[in-house]
């Protein structure tokens, strides 16, 4: 770990260390206990309806914990997932509910959206060629300079002479002034600060046609502009970026519309 466990994982060292130790010996399953009765169909401190989902595949509990559900830190779910130790998530107040399982051989393709998470306090940054550069060189030459400056890109957006990604909140606005200063003989970069990230997560996603679209549709309902679009190629994950300040609104949006109007089972 870059930095040591504890500088370079932060509070979440604990779990990452069980994790570890669970890998080591073999373990059937880890057992995790929190302040929280497992993973929730949305943050339960800002959505009221938000439901505590049973069962959650390898990659939706991985995508689920890197954009902003904070039961455990994205290298705890790395290392066991990658050995296929079963993660069984439980409140230590509340030894009765049943919690979250992660099982690595779950698979659940049905179920469209899984759960709704968010990010706040990103950077967005849009860089737009001089065109001077092939498009290759153009992503190779800004991503070394982004690893250079230690810059941390969550989400991406391309096309052949521009490109949009995210800054992690981790990164420090010192180090976003440094790179994009460093970028001046690359092109015109534009930089938008309090930004936020809604995502929609989901394995059955794939499966079910025309999710985007009720995604724009309720958030344009609502008047919060969409200024960035990603989705990537195994379609677990379609994320917006929104001004920070809309991000509840958003959230009760997205929410309504993919789970509690749903109304299935997690």
């Amino acid at each position: 770990v870059e930095q040591g466990i504890l500088e370079g994982i932060g509070r979440g060292y604990s779990d990452l260390t069980s994790g570890l130790v669970a890998v080591a010996t073999e373990a059937k399953a880890l057992q995790v206990w929190k302040e929280s009765d497992g993973i929730f169909t949305g943050n339960p401190t800002k959505l009221d309806n938000a439901r505590l989902v049973y069962h959650v595949t390898p990659r939706e509990a991985a995508e689920l914990t890197y954009f902003g559900n904070e039961v455990l830190h994205p290298s705890t779910m790395e290392s066991t997932i990658k050995h296929s130790v079963p993660v069984h998530i439980l409140n230590t107040f509340k030894p009765e509910s049943k919690g979250t399982i992660v099982e690595p051989r779950s698979e659940h393709p049905s179920r469209g959206v899984l759960a709704i998470s968010s990010k706040k306090g990103i950077t967005l940054l849009n860089i737009s060629s001089n065109k001077k550069l092939g498009s290759t060189s153009f992503l190779g030459r800004v991503f070394a300079r982004a690893e250079k400056h230690g810059i941390k890109v969550d989400l991406i957006s391309t096309s052949l002479v521009n490109l949009s990604f995210t800054v992690h909140e981790s990164v420090t606005q010192k180090q976003i002034s440094e790179f994009t200063e460093d970028l001046g003989d690359i092109g015109r970069v534009s930089v938008r600060k309090e930004r936020a990230i809604i995502s929609a997560i989901g394995e059955g996603m794939r499966s079910n046609r025309g999710l985007a679209g009720k995604m724009f549709t309720c958030l344009g309902d609502e008047g919060i502009n969409i200024e960035m679009i990603s989705q990537g190629a195994n379609e677990i994950n379609m994320s917006v970026v929104i001004d920070m300040h809309e991000q509840q609104r958003a959230l009760e949006a997205v929410h309504q519309t993919f789970i509690e109007a749903d109304g299935e089972s997690a």
